[in-house]
């Protein structure tokens, strides 16, 4: 789509133009009107070998997880679960009424990029006060689908046997929100007990059909180059199937049995190419009768709470940990003990 970007953020498409809404903060306008031209140049997805668009991606990843552990101070331990490389993030300090809880967090990455970020793990677990197991999945072309779903419910199954399901919940954002999926499918298949909650943020439960928004929007909305084409030798989602079928249940959700899907949150943003994929799979979880709640953020591209700064991603920080206490463990059962 051809498009121009004004100054003041405003994006021109044809004839029309988009303003930025007044609606989102200030530091959010500023946000949405970046100059490119001032920001290094971002690899070319299309020529660069794998391992240098990996080495690329870890260093943003790194200076996003450094940033991060700047501005929510916890404890950060690498340890192996059922094999598998993981990263341990406990807040300095866990309430009484929290002992016991656990996530689990399956970072983005477009399935091929990530490895070790911890960018999603390190405010949610200083914001909720609960240990965060943050999984470093294998990644493809190396390893395709179902390698990360392998490694996901390996070490589910390994903290099951030190925690009650209801103490556990499981999210993950982009890439990481698919194989959120396709994990609590994979558990629900093998007769495994379900987690007590999980998110799905800025993702779907279909990986054949991502919807309008993804022939719109790139990852930051109206600017920038960050989406891997799905028709290049690196795409990857290509990269991950690695030819399985795309409607397979395992592989997208939404083809097959939600009716016992845990409770759910989905978050997104207006500008967010993957906001279609999202929407969808969540009129499929409530067309199944199961419980999930959607939040679609104004103006707001994939991932906008990775930009710690902004007011909008702190509200959203605040919606997952919010959401994440009100299912685990203690909680839940007090209200079921109350009513």
């Amino acid at each position: 789509m051809s498009y121009q970007i004004d100054e003041d953020g405003s994006v021109l498409l044809g004839k029309n133009r988009v303003p930025v809404p007044a609606t989102v903060s200030v530091e959010a306008r500023t946000f949405l009107a970046p100059a490119p031209w001032a920001e290094p140049p971002a690899p070319d997805a299309e020529r660069l070998p794998m391992w240098m668009l990996r080495s690329f991606v870890d260093e943003q990843m790194k200076t996003l997880s450094d940033a991060a552990l700047q501005h929510y101070p916890v404890d950060v331990e690498e340890i192996e679960i059922a094999g598998v490389r993981c990263h341990l993030v406990k807040p300095k300090e866990i309430p009484p009424e929290n002992q016991g809880l656990t996530l689990m967090n399956l970072h983005g990455g477009g399935f091929v990029l990530g490895s070790g970020s911890l960018i999603e793990a390190i405010p949610v677990a200083f914001h909720a006060k609960v240990p965060v197991v943050a999984v470093d999945y294998r990644l493809a072309p190396e390893h395709p689908y179902p390698a990360a779903v392998d490694d996901a419910a390996a070490v589910y199954r390994t903290m099951l046997e030190y925690h009650r399901p209801d103490q556990i919940g499981i999210y993950g954002g982009s890439a990481g929100g698919f194989i959120t999926g396709q994990t609590i499918m994979r558990l629900e298949k093998e007769g495994m007990p379900l987690p007590a909650c999980c998110g799905i943020f800025t993702a779907g439960g279909d990986l054949g059909d991502l919807g309008d928004t993804a022939s719109i929007f790139t990852l930051m909305g109206f600017w920038g180059d960050l989406v891997l084409p799905v028709d290049h030798e690196i795409s990857e989602i290509r990269a991950y199937l690695n030819g399985a079928d795309p409607r397979d249940p395992g592989v997208s959700p939404i083809y097959g049995d939600l009716g016992r899907f845990p409770p759910a949150l989905l978050v997104s943003g207006t500008r967010d190419a993957l906001l279609s994929a999202t929407a969808s799979f969540h009129r499929a979880l409530r067309r199944a009768g199961r419980s999930a709640d959607l939040f679609v953020f104004e103006a707001m591209p994939h991932a906008h709470w990775y930009t710690f700064h902004l007011p909008e991603a702190q509200e959203a920080i605040t919606v997952m940990t919010e959401f994440f206490l009100r299912h685990l463990g203690v909680k839940t059962m007090k209200k079921e003990g109350e009513s």
